[in-house]
Order: structure tokens, then C-alpha cells, then sequence
């Protein structure tokens, strides 16, 4: 019998865009973190079950016997019950600023690296990076699924992450990298972004406005990042943390 348990504490601190699996069910990812379980993946889980970042829920969750990684969990029943799963999640609350602002950096000092490496060292698939410096930019997608669009219910419609024609990507370096070449190049998940591709097909560059690195009336962004499942050394990047200062802190650092 796989292990199963009953997470009251869930905070989504991400998720990434929809993909499709072997099966052709629609899926995304969500990252986040539990006082009782520390870092969590929940994986796969229905486009449908929608948790907001900053989130508070309660989830079943079971292991994945597919999934090695450590942080890994799948809501419980997924496998036959995969229509009915928005109906399992339970929300809470939503944290309020200061609490996120807190919590970001009370998991960047227990969660946080120097580099990439470092993530692989200490076998973890979940990590909070703080760059050094970032150049965002975009790829062409040589495996683009042009034709395909899905529907949610209600009409909603969505595309998966294969119906872009374009990958967004950061290249950037660690405060201590120990790669040869010095930087990493990673493709960016987070569902918002991909949003902000499709709603806004002839705007594409205008995204990295919405993820302000360097931008004085910020403070540093931080980027959550995850392994892949069959690919361990390979991280990508779930999220982009940003806050924008307060008066107060805007003068300080001035």
C-alpha cells in the first residue's frame, strides 16, 4: 500500500503551466511548502483544481510510485478520480504580504543555494536561488503543437505548454556557481508568463516588465527552482519572486 497523508498546511508558493501527459490528461504542477512536510510537489493534479500563490489548503496526498524525488506527492485517488479532485482541495486562507514576505525569506535560508549544484549535492529537487545577475529571453519551440488548444469546463479556453511557439528562458549566474561555464540556462514555468504569452501575442517582451530584475523599486527576485522527474540534474525555473518596496524601504535603500 503506497503512503498516504492528509496535508492541512499546503502553501502554493507556484505552478507551472499546463502539459500533457503519456495518457493525454492535462496536468500541472504545483511547489510548495508545509511546516509538518517542509518542501512539497504535487504532481499531477487537473488544470481544474485551481490554488492561487499564497494559498493555505488541505490536501489527501499519496506517493507516486513512479516519482523517486523525496518531495513528490500526487493528491489522493488522481488515478480514478481525476474529474472529481478540485472537489479534495480545501482552502484556508490566502497569506497576507507581510506573512509571504516572511515565509519567502525564512524558506531562502533554509531552502537556499548558492548554486545549482549544490541542490544535486544534498539530493533535493526543490531550492530557492537568489541570482546574480539574469538575462531573460526566448526560444523558439522546435516541438510546437500548433493545432492543438484545449478547453476547460465552463468553455475557458487554455493552451499546454507545447502550443507555444516560443520558450521563455533565464540565463543567469549564481552568487558562487561551480559550473564550468559559469552561468545557468533554464526554461521558465511559471503559468503566469504563459499567460501573458498567449493574451499578449504581439507584446512577448513586455513580460519581462512584470518580472522586474533590477528594477530599483523592487527588491531582489528570487527564483524557486525543480528537478525533472526522469531528468534529476536538469532544473527549471517554477517561480518568480518579486515584491515591490515599501516607501520605507525604497528610502532606505536610497
Amino acid at each position: 500500500m503506497s503512503e498516504t497523508m492528509n496535508i492541512d498546511d499546503f502553501i502554493v508558493l507556484g505552478n507551472a503551466a499546463p502539459d500533457e501527459m503519456k495518457d493525454f490528461r492535462t496536468t500541472v504542477c504545483y511547489a510548495g511548502f508545509s511546516e509538518k512536510h517542509g518542501m512539497i510537489r504535487l504532481y499531477p493534479v487537473p488544470p481544474t483544481v485551481k490554488m492561487g500563490r499564497w494559498f493555505r489548503v488541505e490536501v489527501p496526498v499519496e506517493r507516486n510510485p513512479q516519482d523517486v524525488r523525496e518531495e513528490s506527492w500526487k493528491i489522493r485517488g488522481s488515478r480514478d478520480e481525476w474529474s472529481q479532485l478540485h472537489k479534495k482541495i480545501k482552502v484556508r486562507e490566502q497569506l497576507k504580504r507581510e506573512q509571504q514576505i516572511a515565509l519567502l525569506r525564512r524558506l531562502e535560508k533554509q531552502y537556499g543555494v548558492d548554486c545549482i549544484q549544490d541542490l544535486n549535492d544534498q539530493r533535493l529537487s526543490l531550492g530557492f536561488i537568489k541570482p546574480k545577475t539574469v538575462e531573460p529571453y526566448y526560444a523558439k519551440r522546435e516541438n510546437q503543437d500548433a493545432s492543438k488548444q484545449t478547453t476547460l469546463f465552463g468553455g475557458e479556453p487554455f493552451w499546454t505548454i507545447r502550443n507555444y511557439g516560443y520558450q521563455p528562458r533565464l540565463k543567469y549566474t549564481c552568487q558562487a556557481c561551480k559550473l564550468v561555464q559559469g552561468y545557468h540556462d533554464q526554461q521558465i514555468l511559471e503559468w503566469g508568463v504563459y499567460e501573458w504569452m498567449r493574451n499578449n501575442p504581439d507584446k512577448l517582451d513586455d513580460v519581462w516588465k512584470n518580472l522586474p530584475f533590477g528594477d530599483p523599486e523592487y527588491e531582489t527576485s528570487s527564483l524557486l527552482v525543480g528537478n525533472q522527474a526522469r531528468y534529476l540534474n536538469s532544473f527549471l525555473v517554477i517561480s518568480i519572486f518579486r515584491f515591490k518596496k515599501t516607501p520605507e524601504q525604497a528610502r532606505l535603500f536610497d
